[in-house]
Formats: structure tokens, C-alpha cells, sequence
């Protein structure tokens, strides 16, 4: 067979058209995925939360996860969550805001870095 003999690997990074124009990687790339920097920068935030995270007591941190859905749960609203702690909803949420303002102190030095508001 002379056809794959005839065929050769071609780079993401080579012309595909004769005025040299247009790249094999414009043609297959994904313009609804994320780009590396994205992806990268979505990893460091992640990151930064964690450990920010790992700042937090066992309640605290077990209301913020439920509070805003973390790690794939769902949303939870004060008084659900006071129920299965055997507290009130305003002790929820004072609770949360404690968490969330140990929140915005360890991650405040990074407010220049961060894409999202910290309120």
C-alpha cells in the first residue's frame, strides 16, 4: 500500500493551508476549555483555599463546607445546618462569619493575586 507511505505526522504547529495562514492547532483547538494559565491559576486557588481551609476548627469548617456547598454537596441554608450541630441559626451564622473573616485573614495577603472578591 503506497497511502500510509504517503502520509506523514503533521505538528499541531504547522501550516495547513498554502498562504501559511492558518495552524493545524488553531483548527482542533477547543475554544470552550480552559487554557493552561487557567487551569493553573484555578490549581493555585484551590490550593490557597485549602490551606486557608485547614485554618479553620471542625464546626467552622463543616458550616462553610455545607454553608456554600464545598466539595460537591449541596448548598445548605443556617437552620439546616443547626439542626444537625444542635444549635440556632443565629449561632450559625456567627459562626460562619467568624470562619469567614479567618477566611479573608489568611487569604488577604494574596487579594492582589486573587480574580474574586474576598467580601
Amino acid at each position: 500500500m503506497l497511502i500510509p507511505m504517503l502520509q506523514r505526522e503533521l505538528s499541531i504547529d504547522d501550516y495547513v493551508d498554502h498562504e501559511e495562514e492558518c495552524r493545524l492547532g488553531t483548527l482542533i483547538a477547543d475554544p470552550n476549555s480552559d487554557s493552561q494559565e487557567q487551569r493553573l491559576y484555578a490549581k493555585e486557588v484551590t490550593l490557597l483555599v485549602d490551606r486557608a481551609l485547614g485554618n479553620l476548627d471542625e464546626r467552622e469548617l463543616h458550616i462553610i463546607r455545607n454553608r456554600f456547598g464545598l466539595h460537591g454537596g449541596s448548598e445548605m441554608t443556617l437552620e439546616e445546618i443547626g439542626r444537625g450541630l444542635n444549635l440556632s441559626r443565629e449561632r450559625v451564622r456567627q459562626l460562619e462569619r467568624e470562619a469567614k473573616d479567618k477566611l479573608r485573614a489568611t487569604l488577604g495577603r494574596h487579594r492582589g493575586n486573587l480574580r474574586f472578591s474576598l467580601a
